[in-house]
C-alpha cells in the first residue's frame, strides 16, 4: 500500500466498521484477503455498494464470483426467475438494479485485483448487459402481451421487436459506466390478437418505453443503464421503432457517413432470425460496401476534426477516450479499414475492435508493429479508463488531477506513483497519434499548398492558350493541343456535370495530380487519354477519386498502366474494384503464384452462403479479375518471362475450375447424393474429371483465352444410380453437373464473365453427349477419331476432378497416341488441315503477317511439332509425357528426331512470335504485326516445315 493511501484505508474502514463480519469473511479468505485493501481504497463505488447493502458482497462470497469468470447461463437463469416472481414495474426495477450492482461489484473487484484480462472484462460487462437488457425486456412484453395480445404479421406471423446494440455495446466491448445506444426494429405492420387490439406500431413503442423505463429511470437504488436512442432513423425527431422496410429506406435513401461507423458495430441483442437477416441483408450493404469507399478517410477527418474542436472547447486534452492518441482514434483506424474493404474482405466486418486490428495484420493491411502496438496501447487505454470508472461507477474519461485520486489510479494500474503510470499513459497516446496520423492522415495535403500546384491552371481554365501550350511544352509534351483536348472534353462530359459537389472537388483536386503523373511519361498524351477514360468510368462513385487521390503511389501506379497497356486500362474502367490491387507498391514485381491465389480465393469465400450460387460466381469473377490484372502488370514490367506468364495464368484457369467443380459436386451430391456403379459383382462410387486441350491443356493459357474443355466419368455396370433419397441415374447426374459446371465458369454477372467454354473437342463435338464415360471416349477415340482430334488430344491434359479419372484418361491418351494414329496419311492430313485453317482464319494482308495463322507463324510451329510426335511416339512414347510445344520440341531432341539447331530456332521463333501476340494484346492491338517484321524467324519456320513434314 502506498504511504499516501494509508489515511484512505483507515478512514474507509471505519466506515465500513457496521459490516465488519463480511468483510473479516473476505480477510479470512486466502484467495481473497490480500486484494481486500487495494479493492477499499481504490473504489468507493464498491465501498458504497458494500455500505449500502452488505447482502450483495455475502452473495458474491458464497458464490465464489470474486475469484471466478462469470457464468452466464446461471446469472440469466437467477434473473429470470426473480423477474418472473416480480409482480409489478416497481419491484422489476428494483431486482435490476441490485443484480447490476452485485455483477459490477463482481467486476470491480476483479478489475482492481487484476484477476481478470481487460478484454475478458469488457466482454463480461457486455455479457451482463445483454442479460439484464433481455431480462428487462422480456419481463416488458409479458406485461403488454396480457393486455394486449401477441403482435402479429398480415398473415397472422408472430412478431419480435430487434433491439439493436450500437457502440461498444454492440462490439462487445462494453465500458464500467457506458450509456448503451439502442435502437429498436420490427418486421413488419399488423396488429395484436388480443382483446384490447392496438397496431403493432403502437404495441411496440409502448414496449420500447417500458423498456427504456426499466433500465434508464432513476431510483432510490440507481439505474441500470443510461439509454440513447438518438442513433435511431431521423434521431430525436424520428419514431421510437420502425419497421425493418422503413429502416432499409430510411439508410438508402438518408443515411450519413457517420452512420455507417455507428452499424459498423450493430448487434441484434433480441429478437430470433430477424436480427441476424437484417444485418445481413439490410445493414451490411449500407455499411460494407463492395467497392473501395475512400470517401471514408474524408468524412473520418471531419468526425475527428469535430473532435478535436470539441476536445479543445472543453479542455479535454487529459481525456483518454476523445484526446489525441486516446482510445476513438485506435477505434478510427480500425474502422477505415473495416469501412473501406469490409465489402470484399469479410472478416474485417468482425464488430470487435482487437480482432479486426488482428485481421489487418496477417492481411498485411498494417504493418505488424502498428497492429501489435495498437493492440498492447488500446487494452492498455481501455484497463485505465475501466479503472477511472471503477472508482465511483462515472462515466469519465478524464485523468485525474487531485492527488489522492491520482495515487488511487496508479495503485489500481499496478505503478509505483502517479509519475510512473503518466509517462506510459503519454508513451502509448503518443504511439497511437502517431499511427494515426500515418495511417489516416498520410494523404492529407495541408490547405496552404492547395492551389500552388501549377498545373491547376491547365484544369480550371485560368491558364491561356499559349501560355497553357507554353507549360506543357516545358514539360516535354510533344502535342500539347490533343492532351489539352482530352482535358476539355473531360470538363464538358456529362460526367463531370453529373457530379455532385463533394465529388466534383475530389476530381478539381485529382486531375492536376493526373497531370504531374502522365507528363512523366514517355507518351503522355495517350497516357492521359485513357486516364480520362477510367475517371469517366469510375466516377460514378466518386470515392475512387478519393482513393486516388488518397494513395499518390496508386495514381503513379495507374498513370503507368495507362502509359502502356490499353487492356489493362480497360480492365480498370470496366471492373473499378480493380483499383484495389494498385494500393500495393510491389505490385509490379510480385505476380501471384498458385498458393497465394488459393489463399486469396479461400479468404474471398469466407461467410459466403453455399447455396447462394450468384454470390460464388461473382466472388470467382473478381478473384479471377485481380488475378489476371496481377499477372498482366508482371507482364507489362517484364518480371517474368513469357512461358511463365503463361504458367501463371494457366494456374488461375485450374484453380477456378478445381473450385467451381468442387462446388457444383457438393450442391449436386446435397441432392441426389452421390454416383455409385455396380459391375461383375462389384460396387463403387463413380467420378468425374476436367480434361482440358488447347491453350489451356498446353500450358499456354493467353489473356482472354477460352477453355476447351471435355467432361468424363467412369460409371459403368448395370446398376448406375446415385445414393440419394432423390436418386437419379448417373447419366443425368453429370449431365446436370456439367451444366452447373459451365453455367458456373460462363454465366454473366457484375464482374463479367469468368471464361468463354468451347465444348466442341468432346467426342462428335457438338452433336456429342455432354459428358462421356471413359469407355465410350477409349472407344471413339481408337475407331472413330479424325487425325486432328489426335492432334488436339496430344495437347489435353486432365486438370481437375477424380484422381481416378484423371488416371484413366491419361492411359487412354497414350494408348490412342502410340497404337492408334494413322501414320501412312498423318502428312498429307496435318498439311491439308494446316492449309484449309491458314485459308479460313488469316487475318494477314500484304502489309500484315498474322502471328498466328500465315505462313512462318506460330500454327505452323504447333501443326509441325505435332506431325513429328504423332508420326514417332509409338517408338519413342516418352514424347507423350509432356503437352506444351515446348517440352515436344526438347523431346524430339532426346528422341533424336530433330536436330539441336532446328529445335532452337523454332523454339526461339515460337517465344519471339507469342512474346508479339502478348504484347499486342497488353496494347490492345490485334495479333498481326508489320510484313518486315520477323523475316529471319518466318524464314528458319518455313524451312523446318520443308525439311521436316515428310512421311515418317
Amino acid at each position: 500500500m502506498p504511504p499516501g493511501l494509508q489515511p484512505e484505508l483507515e478512514r474507509v474502514r471505519e466506515l465500513l466498521a457496521p459490516v465488519r463480519p463480511v468483510l473479516e469473511r473476505l480477510g479470512s479468505d486466502p484467495s481473497l484477503g490480500a486484494a481486500l485493501d487495494k479493492v477499499l481504497v481504490c473504489s468507493p463505488f464498491f465501498v458504497d455498494s458494500v455500505r449500502r447493502d452488505d447482502k450483495l458482497l455475502e452473495q458474491l462470497i458464497d458464490s465464489q464470483s470474486l475469484v471466478r469468470p462469470m457464468d452466464r447461463s446461471a446469472l440469466r437463469a437467477e434473473l429470470d426467475q426473480l423477474l418472473q416472481d416480480a409482480p409489478d414495474e416497481t419491484t422489476a426495477m428494483v431486482v435490476l438494479r441490485r443484480m447490476r450492482r452485485r455483477e459490477w461489484m463482481r467486476l470491480a473487484w476483479r478489475e482492481i485485483a487484476d484477476s481478470s484480462q481487460v478484454m475478458d472484462t469488457l466482454g463480461e460487462l457486455t455479457d451482463a448487459a445483454d442479460i439484464l437488457i433481455r431480462g428487462a425486456m422480456d419481463f416488458a412484453n409479458r406485461s403488454l402481451c396480457t393486455r394486449h395480445g401477441v403482435p402479429r404479421s398480415a398473415d397472422g406471423e408472430a412478431q419480435e421487436l430487434t433491439v439493436f446494440g450500437m457502440g461498444k455495446l454492440g462490439g462487445g466491448e462494453l465500458n464500467y459506466s457506458s450509456d448503451i445506444d439502442l435502437v429498436f426494429i420490427y418486421p413488419e405492420a399488423g396488429e395484436t390478437d388480443g382483446d384490447r387490439c392496438i397496431s403493432n406500431e403502437a404495441y411496440f413503442t409502448r414496449l420500447g418505453q417500458a423498456l427504456i423505463r426499466l433500465l434508464d429511470q432513476k431510483t432510490p437504488e440507481g439505474f441500470v443503464f443510461r439509454v440513447d436512442m438518438r442513433l435511431r432513423p431521423f434521431g430525436d425527431s424520428g419514431p421510437l421503432v420502425c419497421t425493418e422496410a422503413a429502416f432499409e429506406n430510411y439508410l438508402q435513401q438518408h443515411g450519413r457517413d457517420w452512420e455507417r461507423y455507428a452499424y459498423v458495430k450493430a448487434r441484434a441483442l433480441t429478437g430470433q432470425d430477424e436480427g441476424e437477416l437484417l444485418r445481413k441483408e439490410v445493414l451490411r450493404p449500407f455499411v460494407f460496401r463492395k467497392y473501395l469507399d475512400y470517401g471514408v478517410f474524408e468524412s473520418l477527418r471531419g468526425m475527428k476534426g469535430m473532435i478535436e474542436r470539441e476536445v479543445e472547447r472543453r479542455e479535454l486534452q487529459g481525456n483518454v477516450k476523445l484526446g489525441s492518441g486516446g482510445i476513438r482514434e485506435i477505434e478510427f483506424i480500425a474502422q477505415v479499414f473495416q469501412l473501406l474493404r469490409g465489402g470484399s474482405v469479410p472478416v474485417l466486418q468482425h464488430r470487435s475492435l482487437v480482432p479486426v486490428l488482428g485481421h489487418l495484420v496477417s492481411l498485411g493491411m498494417l504493418e505488424k508493429s502498428l497492429g501489435e502496438g495498437l493492440i498492447c496501447s488500446y487494452e492498455f487505454l481501455r484497463r485505465l479508463e475501466n479503472l477511472l470508472q471503477a472508482r465511483a461507477d462515472e462515466q469519465t474519461h478524464d485523468l485525474p488531477v487531485s492527488a489522492l485520486e491520482r495515487a488511487r489510479l496508479a495503485f489500481a494500474m499496478g505503478y509505483e506513483d502517479w509519475d510512473s503510470l503518466a509517462k506510459d499513459v503519454a508513451s502509448n497516446r503518443e504511439f497511437v497519434q502517431a499511427c494515426f496520423e500515418k495511417v489516416v492522415l498520410a494523404g492529407e495535403k495541408p490547405a496552404k499548398e492547395q492551389g500552388d500546384e501549377p498545373l491547376d491552371g491547365l484544369w480550371d481554365g485560368s491558364l491561356g492558350g499559349r501560355a497553357a501550350s507554353g507549360l506543357l511544352d516545358s514539360l516535354g509534351v510533344k502535342h500539347s493541343g490533343q492532351l489539352l483536348a482530352t482535358l476539355a472534353g473531360l470538363r464538358d462530359s456529362n460526367l463531370y456535370r453529373r457530379l455532385d459537389e463533394n465529388g466534383r472537388q475530389r476530381l478539381d483536386t485529382l486531375v492536376p495530380r493526373v497531370l504531374r503523373a502522365v507528363t512523366a511519361l514517355e507518351n503522355p498524351e495517350e497516357a492521359l487519354a485513357r486516364m480520362a477514360g477510367v475517371l469517366q468510368s469510375v466516377g460514378r462513385r466518386s470515392a475512387y477519386f478519393a482513393l486516388l487521390n488518397e494513395n499518390p503511389g496508386a495514381l503513379e501506379r495507374l498513370a503507368r498502366i495507362c502509359g502502356h497497356s490499353d487492356m489493362l486500362a480497360k480492365q480498370v474502367s470496366e471492373h473499378p474494384l480493380l483499383l484495389d490491387e494498385l494500393l500495393d507498391p510491389r505490385i509490379f514485381e510480385t505476380p501471384p503464384d498458385r498458393e497465394q491465389m488459393n489463399a486469396d480465393l479461400a479468404q474471398r469465400f469466407l461467410r459466403l452462403d453455399q447455396d447462394d450460387e450468384e454470390a460464388y460466381a461473382e466472388a470467382l469473377r473478381q478473384f479471377q479479375r485481380a488475378a489476371v490484372f496481377r499477372i498482366a502488370l508482371a507482364d507489362m514490367g517484364g518480371v517474368l518471362p513469357l512461358m511463365k506468364i503463361s504458367d501463371r495464368l494457366t494456374d488461375l484457369a485450374e484453380i477456378i475450375l478445381d473450385r467451381t467443380l468442387s462446388l457444383a459436386w457438393k450442391q449436386m451430391c446435397a441432392r441426389y447424393g452421390q454416383p455409385t456403379f455396380s459391375e461383375n459383382g462389384e460396387s463403387g462410387l463413380a467420378g468425374f474429371a476436367i480434361a482440358a486441350y488447347g491453350k489451356l491443356g498446353g500450358l499456354e493459357l493467353g489473356y482472354g483465352s477460352d477453355l476447351d474443355l471435355v467432361f468424363l466419368h467412369d460409371s459403368r455396370g448395370d446398376a448406375q444410380l446415385t445414393n440419394g433419397k432423390r436418386s437419379i441415374a448417373n447419366d443425368v447426374f453429370f449431365a446436370r453437373l456439367a451444366t452447373r459446371l459451365v453455367n458456373l465458369i460462363s454465366m454473366p454477372t457484375t464482374s463479367g464473365v469468368l471464361y468463354e467454354v468451347d465444348m466442341r473437342l468432346r467426342p462428335s463435338g457438338n452433336a456429342g453427349l455432354m459428358v462421356g464415360s471413359l469407355k465410350a471416349f477409349e472407344r471413339y477415340q481408337v475407331q472413330e477419331a479424325w487425325t486432328w482430334e489426335h492432334q488436339a488430344l496430344l495437347r489435353s491434359r486432365a486438370v481437375a476432378g477424380s484422381d481416378t479419372v484423371r488416371e484413366e484418361f491419361e492411359r487412354i491418351r497414350r494408348l490412342v497416341l502410340t497404337e492408334h494414329v494413322r501414320r501412312e496419311n498423318l502428312c498429307k492430313e496435318v498439311t491439308d488441315m494446316r492449309e484449309r485453317m491458314r485459308a479460313e482464319l488469316s487475318a494477314g494482308d500484304e502489309s500484315l503477317f498474322d502471328l498466328k495463322q500465315d505462313s512462318g507463324g506460330i500454327a505452323d510451329i504447333e501443326f509441325l511439332v505435332q506431325y513429328l510426335v504423332l508420326a514417332h511416339a509409338k517408338r519413342h512414347p516418352q514424347l507423350l509425357t509432356y503437352s506444351d510445344n515446348i517440352r515436344q520440341l526438347e523431346g524430339l531432341v532426346e528422341a533424336g528426331v530433330t536436330s539441336a539447331t532446328d529445335a532452337m530456332g523454332l523454339k526461339q521463333a515460337y517465344l519471339a512470335f507469342r512474346g508479339a501476340l502478348h504484347e499486342a494484346s497488353l496494347s490492345g492491338r490485334k495479333g498481326t504485326a508489320d510484313i518486315g517484321m520477323f523475316a529471319a524467324e518466318r524464314k528458319l519456320v518455313r524451312d523446318c516445315w520443308r525439311r521436316l513434314m515428310v512421311p515418317a
